[in-house]
């Protein structure tokens, strides 16, 4: 993605919310957008009884076979992002700004019913993304949890930002409205750094919350080595044993 905006490649607007972007045909039963992917919506008790079916056929298992699931939809998805909005544009995806991308991306999250998107970027020259999803519809299905239940957000969004960047990226997720929080939290880094960072978290005393703080300090050490990465990992240390 380029970081600057020419006048031909400001922002049209939001591409989701033309005029008939979801069509149906009722002879059919087939709804479309305006590239003409099908689109199909699932209800509260599909998501429900999905994951109640991972759960059951695979075990202690399923967080890791939810987060591969959202992985595989992420991957599609980011491809039919990236022909709609380059057609949209005009312009490769590639060629577009990161602000033009990122408004773009988070217009879909909106229009699909996904959830509110914030992405933080004052953590990129360290190698970590930081995003907040309001209003994702997983947390509202499982109202209380000891651990974040969004595992298939999770893997879309490693996927989608993998894509974005070229990079072989991973997400986390640290904060959950299904322990309390007012939203869901994910960090996303390198694909090794994330598989420490996960497995370091399936090591942690069961029942016990880490902060989303906590998460990102230790993960800062991982993708910032060095002396002050050292002393980060060792003040994560001990305040998880505190």
């Amino acid at each position: 993605m380029s970081d600057t905006v020419d006048l031909p490649l400001r922002l049209k607007g939001n591409y989701y919310a033309q005029p008939g972007f979801f069509t149906t045909d009722p002879a059919t039963g087939v709804t479309r957008t305006p590239t003409k992917s099908r689109i199909c919506a699932v209800t509260n008790d599909f998501v429900t009884g999905f994951r109640d079916a991972v759960i059951f056929e695979c075990g202690k298992s399923y967080r890791r076979v939810l987060k591969a699931v959202g992985r595989r939809w992420g991957v599609q998805f980011i491809k039919r992002f990236d022909t709609e909005i380059s057609a949209y544009y005009q312009t490769p995806l590639a060629e577009l700004s990161t602000g033009i991308v990122h408004t773009c991306l988070a217009d879909a999250f909106n229009y699909h019913g996904w959830g509110k998107l914030r992405i933080d970027f004052t953590l990129l020259d360290r190698g970590v993304v930081l995003i907040d999803l309001r209003n994702s519809m997983m947390p509202a299905l499982v109202p209380e949890s000891d651990r974040p239940v969004d595992l298939m957000m999770a893997g879309m969004l490693g996927a989608i930002f993998s894509h974005l960047s070229g990079q072989a990226l991973e997400a986390v997720q640290t904060d959950c409205p299904s322990q309390g929080a007012e939203s869901c939290k994910f960090l996303i880094a390198s694909t090794p750094a994330i598989a420490e960072i996960e497995a370091w978290l399936n090591k942690s005393v069961p029942n016990t919350t880490i902060p989303h703080d906590a998460i990102l300090k230790r993960l800062l050490s991982l993708t910032d080595p060095g002396p002050a990465a050292e002393e980060s990992t060792a003040t994560a240390t001990a305040e998880d044993r505190a």
